[in-house]
């Protein structure tokens, strides 16, 4: 029996469609209920994954007042090792004076002058092989380059050990104050005698050398009167010891002057001075690199619990977009029954009336109130929360950062500006 006719039937025997429209908003309210169990039931579930953000403003941020022991260690420390190279400067400015020196404390140029004579020994080299292969007593070009390299590289090697040993030692202590003391005379005389012994080695090592040339062997020499004569008249040879004695005034002069201080002493005082300083710069450094660990290692330990915070929001506002879309579903569902019931509530109205022959209109207002389901709409959505931003603690990280470095830059500045303690 459709609604037309059950309302028919009511109407003839003088009964009002009560239990048509209950039906009517029994059948409605099943779907809308059905709909509002999901909802809750899906709000139940986003509440267990609503997180605890009580401490997201609390997760503590380190100051650069933490590392008050650093700052105390550093000072202590560069101030030590100021005052190390305070004196080593001063024990360097005695041993000068001492001395009389004058020179310049900047580093020697020491692969400067092993390039220097690496290059003279292949040159020397190179014209020692062409002497020799000239006059055919070697097996081609590779066995005269190969016994000229080993001819010129001791004579370089030679006269720099002997410029370093004893050159260094020929005017030692000559500008001192105390220049005629025993000790200055005593190792310039020494230097002297070296000096002469060297000579008459590599005066002898030459005539050697212009002795293969004259009589065209390595193996063995002849040192006679005649054979010197004979050499004399044999220009290449003449050739090879004057290049050798360039050679060997060159080097000696580059052993003096080019390794190290001319006095021992002050060149031992000038490194330790280096020394000294550049361990005032690895320590500041040092503590440097202490402070950027500092705020690293909390900086990780800043980084993961709000990591965790932003994973656990995003899992949690996930799901409260899951309560809203439940949400607009119950609603759609519930206008959607309202007007439904409208219609039909105004069809059955229309129907009784003509049936009945009563002339009664229902007023729009009140059948608005009587198929309302505004009632469902009622269940509490939780809200989004915010991510948390990890900028902001970056931030307040770095400025501390740049104070601790600040603050020992300034314990640097102190410490090497004070007086006596310039570096």
């Amino acid at each position: 029996m459709s609604s037309y006719e059950r309302t028919a039937i009511q109407a003839v025997i003088g009964q009002k469609p009560d239990g048509q429209l209950q039906k009517l908003v029994s059948e409605n309210e099943r779907l809308i209920l059905q709909k509002r169990f999901k909802l809750r039931r899906i709000c139940a579930e986003t509440a267990k994954f609503n997180p605890d953000l009580s401490n997201r403003s609390t997760i503590p941020i380190p100051k650069s007042d933490d590392l008050a022991y650093l700052y105390v260690g550093a000072e202590k420390e560069l101030h030590d090792k100021v005052q190390v190279h305070d004196l080593t400067n001063r024990s360097l400015r005695a041993a000068q004076l001492s001395h009389g020196f004058v020179g310049s404390v900047d580093d020697k140029p020491i692969v400067q002058t092993a390039l220097i004579c690496s290059i003279m020994t292949l040159i020397e080299a190179g014209l020692n092989a062409a002497f020799f292969n000239n006059a055919h007593m070697v097996t081609g070009p590779t066995a005269a380059l190969l016994t000229s390299f080993l001819i010129s590289a001791t004579n370089v090697v030679a006269c720099c050990c002997a410029g370093f040993f004893i050159g260094r030692y020929q005017n030692y202590g000559i500008n001192a104050p105390c220049a005629d003391e025993s000790y200055y005379r005593g190792q310039r005389r020494k230097a002297r005698l070296q000096l002469m012994g060297f000579i008459i080695v590599m005066v002898f090592f030459h005539l050697t050398v212009g002795l293969i040339r004259t009589q065209e062997t390595i193996e063995a020499v002849n040192h006679s009167p005649m054979a010197y004569l004979e050499m004399l008249q044999t220009p290449e040879a003449i050739f090879l010891i004057i290049m050798g004695g360039c050679m060997s005034i060159i080097a000696y002069h580059k052993g003096i002057h080019s390794f190290d201080c001319p006095y021992p002493e002050i060149g031992r005082l000038q490194r330790a001075e280096v020394a000294a300083k550049e361990d005032i710069h690895n320590t500041f450094d040092y503590f440097q690199d202490e402070i950027t660990d500092y705020f690293t290692s909390t900086e990780k330990e800043i980084e993961d619990p709000i990591k965790n915070q932003i994973k656990s929001v995003e899992q949690y506002n996930k799901s409260v977009s899951a309560c809203h879309e439940a949400w607009n579903q119950l609603e759609q569902t519930v206008r959607d029954a309202e007007t439904h019931c409208r219609g039909e509530l105004a069809e059955l109205t229309t129907s009784y009336c003509c049936i009945s022959s009563e002339s009664q209109e229902v007023p729009a207002d009140i059948l608005q109130q009587m198929m309302s389901f505004e009632k469902y709409l009622d269940v509490q959505i939780p809200a989004f929360h915010s991510l948390p931003e990890i900028t902001s603690f970056k931030s307040e990280l770095l400025l501390e950062k740049t104070q601790a470095v600040k603050r020992l830059a300034t314990i640097f500045k102190n410490a090497t500006q004070s007086p006596g303690g310039k570096s």
